[in-house]
Parts: C-alpha cells; sequence; structure tokens
C-alpha cells in the first residue's frame, strides 16, 4: 500500500542548501508535494562537500540522495535582476518558500518575506537557520554540530566528564530539526485551508536541540549548580542500565515500573536469591545499593551469550532490546516491516537505500514511485516552461548565464 499523497497539490520552493532544511523539504516530497530545489548557478554546495567517512560512494553522493529524493532542481542565478524575476514568477506559483539562507543574505537579494508576499498574498514562508531570527546572533552561521550538539547541551549531556566532548553522528540535529520545520509547514497549510491567512514558519537548530532535550533543560533551569552536575552524569541505575553478554554485545533494559519487573528478571537471570536480599527488597533500597546491584547484575549478563539471553527474553512482555549495530539496524524485520527504507536507482543504475519518513498515512510512509536527487539544474527547462516561457527565452537565458542545466542539442 503507497503512502496517502497528503502534500499532492502543494508546491514548495525550497531555496536551502546542505541538510537541515533540504531534509523538510524530501519529507514533504515523499507524500506528494510538488518540491523545486532551487539551486543557484553552481549548485548546492554539498554536492561538493567532500566527505570521507562513507557518504559519498563511486556511484552516488548518499546524503544528497537521502535528502533531496522526490524533487525537481531549477538552477538561478539569482544575483542578477533577470534571476531574481524568475524567481519571483515562481513564487507566485507556490504555496510554500523554504528557506535555510540566513536573514541578512536574503534581505540583499531582495527576497524578504514582504517582497514574496507582494507577489502572492498566500505564500507561506518557512524559515530554518541556526540560532533563531531575533537577537544579535540570528545571522550567525550555524550547523547541526555547532548549533544543535554543541551550542544545544548535547555536547555536554552526553559526554563523560574530564574527557574531550562525544562527537555527534552525522546529521543529527539537521534530522531532528527538519521534522519540526515540516511539522510547522503542514500546520500553516492547516492554518491557511481554516482562515485564509498566510503566515510564517521559524524553526531553529537550537530550539529544536532546547525541545528535544527539554526533560534536563527544564530541570536546568530549576537546580542549582551541584545538581545539574548530578543531572549531567547521573551514572548507572540498575534497571534502567545496558549490560554486556559474553560476546562483547549489550542488552538495554528500561524497567520504569520495577516492582512489575523485578522479581520476573530475578528468575530469568537464575538470581532468584537476590530476591532473599534485604538489600534489594524495594524500590528504595535497590536505588541505595545500587553498586551492589548493578555489580550482581553484571555478572549475571556475563554469563550468557546474546543469543542465549535472546532465548532467555524472547517470550516475555517486558521493555528490553538489544543495542543493535548499523548492520543490524538496516535490515531489522520490524523496519522492513514498517516500510522504513526504501531504494531510489541512482544515474548508473544502482539502487542506493535510503530511510522512509518517519510518519505514515494509509499504512505507509513509501512515496509511491521513489525518484532519485535531481542533478543540478536537471529540471530546468521544464520549470521554466511550466512558467508560459518558449523554448527561445528559456535558451536566451540559458546563454547569459541567468540559469544553468539546460541540455543542448
Amino acid at each position: 500500500m503507497f503512502a496517502t499523497q497528503v502534500f499532492k497539490g502543494v508546491r514548495v520552493l525550497e531555496l536551502a542548501q546542505f541538510v537541515f532544511v533540504p531534509a523538510a523539504g524530501a519529507v514533504m516530497a515523499d507524500l506528494g508535494a510538488d518540491v523545486i530545489k532551487v539551486e543557484m548557478t553552481e549548485g548546492d554546495p554539498y554536492r561538493r562537500l567532500k566527505i570521507t567517512d562513507g557518504r559519498q560512494t563511486a556511484s552516488a553522493n548518499l546524503a544528497m540522495e537521502l535528502n533531496n529524493r522526490n524533487k525537481r532542481s531549477v538552477a538561478i542565478d539569482l544575483k542578477t535582476a533577470e534571476g531574481r524575476e524568475l524567481l519571483l514568477r515562481l513564487v507566485e506559483t507556490a504555496d510554500v518558500f523554504l528557506t535555510s539562507i540566513r536573514p541578512a543574505a536574503l534581505r540583499r537579494l531582495g527576497l524578504t518575506l514582504d517582497v514574496l508576499r507582494a507577489r502572492n498574498p498566500r505564500i507561506i514562508y518557512a524559515h530554518g537557520n541556526g540560532l533563531g531570527f531575533r537577537g544579535e546572533q540570528a545571522d550567525r552561521a550555524g550547523y547541526d554540530a555547532s548549533c544543535f550538539w554543541a551550542r544545544g547541551g548535547f555536547g555536554h549531556m552526553l559526554s563523560v566528564p574530564g574527557q574531550r566532548p562525544t562527537r555527534p553522528r552525522p546529521a543529527l540535529g539537521d534530522h531532528a530539526g527538519a521534522m519540526n520545520v515540516a511539522f510547522g509547514i503542514a500546520s500553516a497549510l492547516f492554518h491557511r485551508e481554516r482562515t485564509g491567512e498566510a503566515t510564517s514558519v521559524e524553526v531553529s537548530l537550537l530550539s529544536s536541540a532546547m525541545w528535544i532535550l527539554s526533560a534536563d533543560v527544564t530541570m536546568g533551569a530549576a537546580l542549582s549548580d551541584e545538581q545539574l552536575a548530578k543531572l549531567a552524569n547521573p551514572g548507572r541505575h540498575a534497571l534502567t542500565s545496558a549490560y554486556q553478554t559474553a560476546d562483547g554485545r549489550y542488552l538495554q533494559l528500561m524497567f520504569l515500573d520495577p516492582e512489575r519487573y523485578w522479581p520476573e528478571l530475578c528468575r530469568r537471570l537464575d538470581r532468584e536469591i537476590l530476591l532473599q536480599d534485604a538489600r534489594f527488597a524495594s524500590v528504595e533500597s535497590r536505588v541505595e545499593h545500587g553498586e551492589a546491584l548493578l555489580e550482581a547484575l553484571d555478572e549475571a549478563f556475563a554469563a550468557r551469550t546474546l543469543d542465549e539471553w535472546r532465548g532467555v527474553f524472547a517470550d516475555w512482555d517486558a521493555p528490553w532490546e538489544v543495542v543493535q549495530n548499523l548492520r543490524e539496524l538496516v535490515t531489522d524485520p520490524q523496519g522492513a516491516a514498517n516500510d522504513s527504507l526504501f531504494d531510489v536507482v541512482v544515474e548508473d543504475g544502482t539502487p542506493v537505500t535510503v530511510v522512509s519518513g518517519p510518519v505514515s498515512f494509509g499504512g505507509s510512509p513509501l512515496p509511491p514511485a521513489p525518484r532519485r536527487a535531481p542533478t543540478m539544474g536537471q529540471d530546468t527547462a521544464q520549470i521554466l516552461a511550466e512558467l508560459g516561457l518558449s523554448d527561445a527565452q528559456i535558451e536566451g537565458w540559458a546563454q547569459s548565464g541567468v540559469v544553468a542545466g539546460i541540455a543542448r542539442g
């Protein structure tokens, strides 16, 4: 069953680079939106970024495919008056203007909210950046590792005291923030449908980090510095910890209702003797003697391999999971059953696996006809023709350098 095309008929102009905001466009494109990726004539700089961690292979730039699938691309030199006018003509046809360009740069390009609304009063103006849109640092450069991970508190909260801060995984903050952008656009479309009023949407990487970390941030506003130090490095708690198996793997327990699971855990570990130990007789005493309990459970889990523990826990309706590696994750049967991955075929015919959006409509999040990310300006001629421009006009713009990506015979 294919995903319901909930954004069918919605046109999004995406003037954005790298990952954060383009990822929001990809999710909307999967769900039926006509997302036109507007690139300068030199292309999104992410196309040229050389990454040595495997995201670029001989057949594909995996990051570009992941964050730009199912879009069309038009390449326009927005620094020219002619190029700017072409974009504004596209604005007249669009529902959403989606951008990651910093406010000062948008002002220089003449693409502010008032300018776009003068051409299309119904346009929704959606903007994502690093640190928000008010305050002295609204125009500061920002990416997920700097604004989301470092400034947003994750680097501190997830690092070991005295050691170099833990590095984030690629685009972690970008993809978390992208869902906030997509939610904001969906909300604005709903509001416009109900009231006729077009509004603007603003999402930053910093605000996304603070929301995702809000359980800690809320306490951060209330606790003393001494309490915060303990909060950032709370140590292990016996019934919500990961335990190493005999073959070096880990099982994660998450028993937030400890009285419900504690007796059965002891039985399945062949450690019923712990049920007779006064130190572990209640939630409070298990916390008080936490180190002793952790030692006992570490010893118990280390006695068997991961496969053996899978068998022991297989029929137990309890919240435990294996700490999976990436190979296990991409072959996870629950991921397959819920269409978490799909393939796009790149230019040389190689299938490339990308992750689907996390929201399902009609039983599946998959787009009905997955398309690879467009090459730079791949759809320039088609998109300009949709504006009513003739072949001769389009060729003239191409010859003068106002647009790019036009195939010549």
